[in-house]
């Protein structure tokens, strides 16, 4: 499901048709067998990254007490910004996608279909971001922005 995302938004930013992008807000729900909060949330920094046209700058992150939710903002080098969350659902629950993506010509949205036509959802499958978690448990940990580079 991420992978045939990331390859759709992808196109539609290669193509030109929504500009450039300055604002991603995406929000994943998903059962606890499937999701990682702090891997997901580190995954969806990575494919905020790649969308955007600048390098990250900071990222601050926030949790809650039993780790079920993740929120993390990201700000680029050129005025960008990212909101990303990810929540962990109890076993069974239903994946989830809510994605917008603004550029300074147009926006993308994306929400995951409910009801029958999510049984044609491919399984959310999280990757990439690694060189990431560091960052983002250290701005859990200290509840401050801290500071990212793309190496």
């Amino acid at each position: 499901m991420i992978q045939s995302l990331q390859q759709s938004v992808q196109s539609v930013i290669d193509e030109g048709r929504i500009g450039s992008p300055v604002f991603l807000r995406c929000i994943v729900h998903a059962p606890i067998e499937v999701a990682d909060t702090l891997g997901g949330i580190a995954a969806l920094t990575a494919l905020a990254n790649n969308w955007m046209p600048n390098p990250p700058e900071q990222v601050y992150a926030l949790d809650n007490t039993d780790r079920t939710q993740i929120t993390a903002m990201v700000k680029y080098t050129g005025g960008q910004s990212a909101l990303l969350s990810v929540n962990r659902l109890p076993a069974g629950g239903e994946v989830t996608v809510d994605l917008r993506l603004v550029g300074n010509n147009g926006i993308i949205y994306h929400e995951t279909p409910t009801g029958p036509y999510r049984l044609m959802n491919e399984p959310l499958n999280f990757t990439g971001g690694e060189d990431l978690i560091d960052a983002i448990r250290q701005g859990l940990e200290t509840k401050q922005p801290i500071s990212v580079t793309e190496g």
